[in-house]
């Protein structure tokens, strides 16, 4: 799908290629804020990380949510190449993260789903799982810094776009910090506390999720709906 163009948008608001490109940026902002959300409200007891819903009430929503995520990110057509190689990477190491659970060691509580013993005490699942994690939370990041930040075809820099590149950055911050922060701990269990993990992946995926919501927010100014004109003035 090819991006429409600033001149484009304003003269093909109700295109539907033009929608549906900003709406995918949408829909993946909005599915990054919702999971942490939703497998903690649905999963029963809180668990020790994110991935450990995998075997919750909420394995529905993490598998699904992640396979949405996939999809979208693998069809997502972007600016630059490196913006599309990062997607290609990010879709498919969500599909890792689905397909390859971490074991069932530390899950609280009775399990709902159940799995061969050998994959739940795998080490090599496990392995595999925090890879793909690990690698889908940097290219995130990236987005964040380096890709965001760009301006779409023919729309130059003006105080509104130096106001969402702010907010861009600081989201990069903020999972880079969250990410060195599961390392450290991981590493330096003297200092891990409970729930370290569950609280440092859902401050990755928050920016994450307001990252791609503002940068899909383009046609916001344009919407029938006047709460997000308000939310979206000073940025748009």
């Amino acid at each position: 799908m090819e991006i429409p163009t600033v001149k484009e948008l304003r003269t093909e608001r109700n295109d539907s290629t033009t929608i549906s490109y900003f709406l995918l940026r949408q829909l993946i902002g909005i599915l990054g804020i919702l999971l942490p959300f939703a497998l903690i409200l649905f999963g029963g007891r809180l668990q020790p990380s994110l991935s450990h819903y995998y075997y919750s009430f909420s394995h529905t929503i993490f598998i699904g949510t992640l396979a949405a995520l996939s999809t979208f990110l693998i069809t997502y057509k972007g600016n630059f190449r490196l913006e599309n190689w990062l997607a290609n990477i990010a879709g498919f190491c969500a599909a890792g993260v689905a397909l390859f659970p971490t074991n069932a060691k530390g899950f609280i509580g009775s399990k709902f789903i159940s799995i061969p013993i050998s994959a739940e005490t795998s080490e090599i699942s496990k392995i595999l799982h925090y890879s793909f994690a690990t690698v889908l939370f940097i290219c995130f990041a990236i987005f964040c810094y380096v890709v965001f930040p760009r301006p779409e075809r023919n729309e130059g820099f003006n105080e509104k776009s130096r106001r969402r590149n702010r907010i861009y950055r600081i989201c990069a911050y903020v999972m880079i910090f969250s990410i060195l922060a599961i390392a450290f701990l991981s590493i330096f269990k003297e200092f891990d506390f409970p729930y370290s993990t569950l609280l440092f992946e859902s401050t990755t995926l928050l920016p994450f999720g307001i990252s791609w919501l503002l940068k899909g927010s383009y046609n916001w100014p344009y919407s029938r709906y006047d709460i997000l004109k308000i939310l979206i003035k000073p940025l748009r």
